[in-house]
């Protein structure tokens, strides 16, 4: 068979039976014990007529013990047996004399035993008890490490020792004042004598994996001590009614797996599209810490401090409501801190992004600080439980402001932070329409499937890849001759492993005859190329997607603009195209021009020199056809 050891941090047990359940603790010692091993309440003077009648005291099984209340009550009664004796003097003397004697005697009887318990007392006098008011109860354990994040992306954490404090927090009253007069008229101390005072007992609760590093031995069960000289509220009535009195108790972990190692990652990032003006911080913290049995939640960023440098130029955005401070000129650096920021454990996971006025050098360093804290103790300790001076439990008060704040300095270089954005062309901020317009115009070009063939095959060629090609429904707009149309057409370019993803859009208009095919036509081709990159390189080289598309396309089209698709129109000469189309748009404008005389938008005498200035370049063209008879829309202008 064999057997494993584990260690285990200690907790406070009885004293005699070794159960957790503590009940009092022995006023005299310290020694916790359980409701089984608290001995019964006796009747004893040890505290009497210092205000505690409602509290009886306890004790160990060492230090039980009855103090046995003064006897002075006792010379009342011998007195009113002397006063009876000396009746009975006058009537019979010899039984007078008899109980006068015996009273002087039963009197130093009582003096001799009275003092005798005095003196017991004293030599066994418990320290002044006070019972001050609790504020507050604090138990903090802090881990602090490093995250550092070197120039060439690795990632490196430090931890030194784990320390902590218990604080207790708590306000003398009037009636400890008080109860320290009537303890010196108790024991008949002067009233410069430096008299040790006892506000009871501080327990732990729970495991704790700990050792105090501000008391020298003792357990975990710690006496709230002091002495009262050392106290200005109690050693001077002539002091405001209270006074604050504070006990703090410093501590190291030990003895507990997972404080080696610092729980928190936080990872700088640039955020895309944002033309590296945002940075992106992703703090992350492990699920089970210290370990599956004993895991601390997350809780809150008490406070993340950032020093950026100022080059950065002003902060735009803050994400979290982030307090921000001012550049410091002799530094160079502009701080930026988040406070009180809560955490989501089934996360795991907080992200934060601050944008600035100026780009972000990827040569730059981030430096600060990180406080995080975690719900619990990283020595397992679960609380704290408080005692009163005379050993019983203060009623109504548990106390488990139980915190472990996880603290960090930061150096984070952006050097190993891969920057990746994306790169829309034409872009309206970055490119200027002149050198990389969005329309592109093919006047002659009849948007047709052959002009698409065309281009997609000359895409196709070199090395473009078409995913898709859709056709949208052609629409005459009222107009039998005159039909649009529109083309949708998208694919990828590849640079290796990243793809570069473009758009063709492709409209215009085609011009019919008597024929079922177009005789003239009029593209217009919108060009859109999108690609992430992360670097200038990758940058440029989805540019040249743009310019590579635009040489094609301008190519193709300009190439389909010189096939003649002539028609022989009664034995007589081929259209041209794009007189054609020309003419088309003169017969468009000679209708608004007499809709507008119809209105009474404009004069006669305007609209007679708008259509003769029409009609005489329409007659001009009409020449290149062999005569007005060759255009049938000719005919139309003629017969309205």
């Amino acid at each position: 068979m064999s057997y494993e050891l584990r260690e285990r941090a200690p907790r406070v047990r009885c004293h005699s039976c070794g159960s957790a359940k503590i009940s009092a603790v022995c006023h005299h010692c310290g020694r916790p014990l359980c409701a089984d091993h608290v001995r019964k309440p006796v009747v004893t003077s040890e505290f009497e007529g210092l205000g505690l009648r409602k509290t009886q005291p306890h004790h160990c099984a060492t230090h039980d013990h009855v103090v046995g209340a003064s006897l002075r009550q006792m010379y009342y009664v011998v007195g009113g047996i002397a006063a009876a004796a000396l009746v009975v003097l006058f009537l019979l003397p010899p039984a007078g004399v008899i109980l006068l004697l015996g009273c002087a005697g039963a009197a130093v009887l009582i003096r001799y035993a009275d003092r005798r318990r005095a003196r017991a007392a004293l030599l066994d006098r418990p320290s002044l008890p006070v019972v001050p008011s609790i504020d507050a109860v604090e138990v903090r354990e802090v881990l602090h490490g490093e995250l550092v994040l070197e120039a060439d992306g690795t990632y490196r954490t430090s931890v030194t020792p784990v320390d902590g404090h218990i604080k207790v927090e708590t306000t003398f009253g009037r009636p400890d004042q008080d109860r320290l007069r009537e303890y010196r008229k108790k024991f008949g101390l002067s009233s410069t004598e430096n008299i040790p005072f006892s506000a009871g007992y501080l327990v732990l609760r729970g495991p704790a994996g700990l050792e105090f590093t501000d008391r020298v031995g003792g357990g975990l069960v710690v006496p709230l001590a002091g002495l009262a000289g050392m106290q200005p509220f109690l050693a001077s009535p002539d002091v405001p009614v209270s006074a604050k009195w504070q006990v703090r108790l410093g501590h190291r972990v030990t003895g507990v797996p997972g404080r080696s190692e610092i729980p928190l990652w936080l990872t700088p990032a640039l955020m895309p599209e944002s033309d590296q003006r945002t940075l992106q911080l992703d703090l992350q913290w492990l699920g089970n810490w210290p370990s599956a049995d004993s895991s601390l939640d997350a809780d809150r960023v008490e406070r993340l401090t950032l020093y950026v440098p100022a080059a950065w130029g002003n902060v735009e955005f803050v994400e979290d409501a982030a307090v921000e401070s001012r550049a410091n000129p002799d530094t160079g650096r502009r701080r930026i801190e988040w406070k009180q920021i809560t955490l989501d454990q089934a996360k795991r996971r907080l992200e934060l992004a601050v944008h600035f006025e100026e780009q972000i050098k990827l040569t730059d360093v981030i430096t600060g600080s990180l406080v995080v804290s975690f719900r619990g103790a990283l020595s397992g300790l679960e609380g704290v439980d408080l005692f009163e001076p005379l050993g019983g439990r203060r009623r109504g008060f548990r106390y488990s402001d139980v915190k472990t704040e996880v603290t960090a300095d930061i150096e984070l270089s952006l050097n190993g932070v891969r920057y990746q954005d994306i790169r829309v062309v034409p872009d309206p901020r970055k490119d200027h329409p002149a050198r990389i317009p969005e329309i592109h115009e093919f006047p002659g070009v009849i948007p047709d499937h052959e002009t698409l063939i065309a281009l997609t095959d000359a895409m196709s060629g070199d090395d473009y890849y078409v995913k898709r090609v859709i056709e949208n429904p052609p629409r005459d707009r009222g107009r039998a001759d005159l039909v649009n149309r529109a083309w949708d057409v998208a694919g990828r370019r590849y640079f290796g492993v990243y793809p570069v993803d473009f758009h063709v859009v492709l409209t215009g208009e085609e011009v019919y005859g008597s024929d079922i095919r177009a005789e003239a036509g009029n593209t217009k081709v919108r060009l859109y190329v999108k690609g992430a990159f992360a670097s200038k390189d990758m940058e440029d080289e989805i540019e040249s997607v743009w310019y590579g598309l635009q040489g094609i396309i301008s190519d193709t089209l300009q190439q389909q603009r010189k096939v003649v698709r002539s028609h022989d129109h009664h034995g007589v000469g081929a259209r041209n195209p794009a007189s054609d189309l020309r003419i088309q748009e003169l017969k468009r404008r000679r209708e608004k021009f007499e809709d507008a005389l119809l209105d009474r938008r404009i004069s006669e005498d305007a609209c007679r020199a708008f259509i003769a200035r029409i009609d005489r370049e329409t007659a001009e063209l009409d020449e290149s056809y062999g005569g007005p008879q060759n255009w049938e829309g000719r005919n139309d202008l003629e017969m309205q």
